[in-house]
C-alpha cells in the first residue's frame, strides 16, 4: 500500500494519459488546468525543441505552484521534434496523416521534460529525449492508422499508448517519455524526500 505523509500532489495537466500514468502507480493527487497559456507562451520564447519543452513544463508547474505554495505541482511537457524542428500538434485528421508522411521511415524524438515545483519554485527537473524509428509504410496503412486512433492533438500525430505502437520499427529511451510524463524519476525523488512511502 503506497501511504502519502501528508503531501498534497497536484499534477498541473489537462491530460487524460499523464493522470492515468499517476493513477497507475498508486499516488495520490489533484488534478488541475494549468493557469498558462501554451500557445501564448510558446511565440513568447525561441527555443530549442528540447529546452522549449522544459520551458513550457515549468511554466505549467509554477502557474499552480503560484496559487498552491504548499503542495508539490507536478508539471510536465512534451516537445516533438523532426530534422531539428519541433512539430506541433496536429488538428485534425489531415494534419495528422501530413505528419505521419514525413515521419515515415525517418527518425524523429520525443522530448519530454517533468518539474516539480513547491513554494513558487522548481525543486525537481527531469529531462529525457527518446529515438523514434518510424517503420516504412504505405500511404493506406497510414490513412488506416489515422482513421483507427484519431490522433490529432498529440504530440507526432500518434497515440503511442494505443496502436500507435504499430507505427514503429524502434524506440531508443524510456517508455513513459514517449507517453508524456517519465514516471520512474518523480517515484525516486518522491521517495527520496520521504513523501510517499509502500507499507
Amino acid at each position: 500500500m503506497l501511504i502519502d505523509h501528508n503531501c498534497r500532489l497536484i499534477l498541473a495537466s489537462t491530460s487524460k494519459v499523464r493522470k492515468k500514468i499517476l493513477e497507475e502507480v498508486g499516488l495520490k493527487f489533484e488534478v488541475m488546468t494549468p493557469l498558462f497559456d501554451e500557445e501564448e507562451g510558446k511565440k513568447k520564447v525561441k527555443l530549442s525543441p528540447q529546452k522549449l519543452a522544459m520551458y513550457l513544463a515549468e511554466q505549467k508547474a509554477l502557474s499552480i505552484s503560484n496559487k498552491f505554495p504548499a503542495a508539490y505541482v507536478i508539471g510536465s511537457d512534451q516537445a516533438c521534434e523532426f530534422e531539428g524542428v519541433e512539430i506541433s500538434k496536429s488538428n485534425n485528421a489531415d494534419e495528422a496523416l501530413s505528419q505521419l508522411k514525413k515521419f515515415n521511415g525517418n527518425i524523429h524524438f520525443q522530448n519530454n521534460a517533468v518539474v516539480i515545483a513547491l513554494n513558487g519554485k522548481i525543486i525537481f527537473r527531469k529531462f529525457s529525449r527518446v529515438r523514434m524509428e518510424m517503420r516504412n509504410m504505405s500511404v493506406n496503412e497510414i490513412e488506416n492508422y489515422v482513421a483507427s486512433d484519431q490522433p490529432w492533438g498529440c504530440a507526432g500525430s500518434y497515440k503511442y499508448e494505443s496502436l500507435g505502437k504499430h507505427l514503429f520499427a524502434r524506440i531508443s529511451g524510456d517508455y513513459y517519455s514517449v507517453l508524456g510524463l517519465a514516471i520512474q524519476p518523480v517515484l525516486n525523488f518522491l521517495h527520496q524526500k520521504k513523501l510517499i512511502e509502500i507499507k
